[in-house]
């Protein structure tokens, strides 16, 4: 059996007018979690943008995606649903958000301290590789995206806003911009992957950086994308379906 690796390939592989089934796997960013200011707490948008892609592509959408997963924990779980004999034509994977994050408390009470991300950018180029030739293997089709920049001045107040030392935590960082850079070297590893595999990758983060004032699309946590940042994830996305998936018919959304 011939290894499909690429979208073009798909449209072959599959029966004439047969329906693409797409698996999403991420994090709370697919998930479609914002923080509700008025209720104080982080709830799911029913209109989000996989929501939202799902009602518009003609193909069959199921996400996977779940709040706090790091791409170790994704890739146990999609490892075990492949066991099962779940198959699609296509994985959307987004990863990288909670990978970087950092362990602010014990920063705060040990600045000076060597501290590591929850999981380390050579071990998540590991892991990311390691998933998409599992996926290869399957038959297939990895899709990459890449992420949404973060505000980092506001994301710096969300983190000490819990009592956490803003002083001790700029000492580890030397500025509040280092969470910035350090949080993009995740999202180009990621851009790197794609390129060496010879995948596309759905670029994201470019969207959010071509609008003016892209912190009008963040949350007050600086993170996580609000309404109009899942509506924009939406329009990346459905333009990169009428370019690329093969055969996929759109239905159009009002916005």
């Amino acid at each position: 059996m011939e290894i499909i690796t690429s979208l073009q390939s798909l449209r072959a592989a599959l029966p004439e007018k047969a329906q693409l089934k797409i698996d999403v796997w991420g994090d709370s960013l697919f998930q479609g979690v914002i923080f509700d200011e008025v209720a104080g707490r982080y709830r799911v948008l029913k209109e989000n943008a996989v929501a939202m892609c799902s009602n518009a592509l003609h193909a069959t959408v199921e996400n996977f995606s779940k709040f706090g997963c790091t791409v170790t924990k994704g890739k146990e779980r999609l490892f075990k649903h492949l066991d099962k004999g779940k198959h699609c034509d296509i994985v959307v994977l987004e990863y990288g958000g909670n990978d970087c994050d950092m362990p602010w408390e014990a920063i705060s009470e040990a600045p000076d301290l060597e501290h590591q991300p929850k999981v380390p950018l050579e071990l998540f180029a590991r892991q990311v590789q390691e998933i998409i030739d599992t996926l290869l293997s399957h038959g297939i089709v990895p899709l990459l995206t890449t992420l949404p920049p973060l505000q980092h001045e506001r994301y710096l107040d969300w983190i000490c806003s819990n009592g956490l030392s803003r002083e001790n935590i700029l000492r580890f960082l030397g500025n509040s911009h280092h969470i910035y850079r350090h949080h993009e070297r995740y999202s180009l590893e990621i851009s790197k992957i794609a390129m060496e595999n010879d995948l596309r990758v759905v670029d994201v983060r470019a969207a959010f950086l071509d609008h003016k004032d892209y912190a009008q699309l963040m949350c007050t946590d600086g993170i996580h994308p609000n309404e109009k940042g899942q509506m924009l994830i939406r329009e990346t996305f459905m333009k990169f379906a009428e370019k690329y998936l093969p055969g996929t018919e759109i239905v159009p959304v009002p916005v």
